[in-house]
């Protein structure tokens, strides 16, 4: 019982630091400011209303209306001299209402006091960043917030198409990806400028996606071509991280699955990192895009390019699945090289968990995998050759290649 109580009286001491030192920050008189025992013991005044509530069920409104009216009678005497901003008495509310939470559902409390602190320390913050937000940046942020938490949450995860190969949430969510990389992509380069973000947008990217992160990046060099060696340096870096991502996946399932991989895949990621390093090093010094670091004021979170890319995704399922009937169960080799059109990491855990069951052989295992790499990277060449361009598709294709050839000839020497 006691216990909730030092919770609560934490929970005010905390908000009520970050109001006192804010309002002492800002020069007002001691005498007018909410602090940190005021905090305290609103939120000790709201725990023992809801303590006392299945006794008296009568003083917690009454108590509840006497906090209220104190924080009304503090606002209304300070708010002439200091201004009528309404922070620190919503606060001291929230407060009070957080002190009787911690009697119901302590851990709720504690984290709803938290984020209100953390929301009152963000006040500089806001300040600095508000005033250069485009409004078409507010309208990304509010575009993608809808469709995280409206659009994908209503769409089915079950197949509805006749072959029963299409999970529409799937779909939406690629379709997501390759919409919000392109919104990263945005953001990073405000932050950091093209050249600097173009290497942490691959690397985000690529722990995902690489296909999302190759469509995005070959749509912008499309649009701008100045931007290839920029979008170079993405889509080298998103793919070699693909390779190590694949590593990962196998060796928390099968540390053998993953030590047979190390030598193919290695390469591979060494060969595109060290493209991205060479396409990084031809952006230093230079103004890119031919508007300096300047950006185009269009929407960061663009869906429709996007889509494009989704009902590309459907193609490939359905000629996988189609494939895969007429192999039979003997075409595993061939599953792989088809699944991996669309997506690596389904073969990797389908291929290491069997390997790790023991009802699949590891050289076997091995080939799968790397088929499923090669024709994955096969399909984001033939994407950046459609959405960016000859220069951009057969720089992207040479790299890609010798990425490939490196691989195959350390997988047979292994």
């Amino acid at each position: 019982m006691l216990s909730e109580g030092a919770v609560a009286v934490g929970i005010g001491l905390f908000i009520g630091l970050e109001r006192e030192h804010r309002h002492v920050e800002e020069g007002e008189p001691k005498a007018t400011i909410l602090g940190v025992r005021t905090f305290a013991l609103l939120a000790l005044s709201g725990w023992l209303a809801a303590l006392l509530q299945p006794f008296w069920p009568w003083v917690p409104p009454v108590i509840l209306s006497l906090l209220g009216l104190l924080v009304l009678g503090q606002y209304l005497l300070s708010a002439p001299q200091h201004g009528f901003g309404l922070t620190t008495e919503i606060a001291a509310l929230l407060t009070v209402g957080y002190g009787a939470l911690v009697h119901f559902q302590m851990h709720l409390a504690v984290a709803l006091g938290l984020m209100t602190t953390l929301i009152l320390i963000s006040k500089p913050w806001v300040r600095v960043v508000l005033p250069q937000l485009l409004r078409v940046e507010l309208t990304a942020v509010l575009q993608f917030l809808i469709v995280v938490a409206i659009v994908l949450p209503l769409l089915p995860t079950e197949p509805l198409d006749p072959w029963g190969v299409l999970p529409p949430r799937r779909i939406g969510m690629f379709v997501l990806f390759i919409a919000s990389i392109s919104f990263v992509g945005y953001v990073l380069t405000r932050l950091l400028g093209r050249s600097r973000a173009a290497g942490l947008t691959g690397l985000v990217g690529g722990l995902a996606s690489s296909t999302a992160v190759t469509a995005s990046s070959s749509q912008q060099v499309g649009r701008e071509p100045a931007l290839q060696k920029v979008a170079e340096v993405t889509v080298f870096t998103a793919n070699a991280v693909m390779c190590l991502r694949v590593l990962v996946v196998t060796a928390v399932i099968s540390r053998p699955m993953a030590l047979s991989l190390l030598a193919p895949l290695g390469a591979m990621a060494v060969v595109l990192l060290a493209a991205a390093v060479l396409a990084a090093r031809a952006t230093r010094g230079k103004a890119v895009g031919g508007k300096g670091e300047e950006l185009a004021v269009r929407n960061p979170f663009a869906l429709l390019p996007a889509l494009k890319w989704g009902a590309f995704l459907c193609a490939v399922l359905l000629i996988s699945h189609f494939a895969q009937e007429k192999a039979g169960s003997a075409g595993l080799l061939l599953t792989a090289g088809l699944a991996g059109l669309s997506d690596v990491d389904a073969i990797t855990l389908a291929s290491s968990r069997q390997v790790a069951d023991g009802t699949l052989g590891q050289g076997t295992a091995q080939l799968a995998i790397t088929l499923a790499v090669l024709s994955n990277t096969v399909v984001k060449a033939v994407i950046a050759r459609l959405s960016g361009g000859s220069s951009f598709g057969v720089q992207v294709a040479r790299v890609f290649g010798a990425a490939m050839v490196v691989a195959v000839i350390m997988a047979l020497l292994v």
